[in-house]
């Protein structure tokens, strides 16, 4: 993954600690980024079990999201 995908992915994990439980379209305009890139990062991220779904298009942060986030941070 290059660096965009990167930004992109911890650019989504701040909102959603930020912002938990949030839907696809609001995290897109938070991000200013287009929905069916929100939407496939957000499908990754949960491959990952950095996020889940709660249903309806929102999702929620998981404790690895968190994690990422708290090492992204300190880097």
């Amino acid at each position: 993954m290059g660096e965009l995908g990167r930004d992109t992915d911890r650019e989504i994990l701040a909102i959603l600690v930020a912002e938990s439980p949030i839907h696809v379209m609001d995290i897109a305009s938070t991000a200013d980024r287009h929905p069916i890139t929100v939407d496939q990062t957000c499908a990754r991220l949960h491959e990952l079990g950095q996020i889940h779904p709660v249903g309806r298009g929102l999702y929620e942060i998981t404790d690895d999201g968190k994690q990422r986030i708290g090492d992204a941070s300190e880097s």
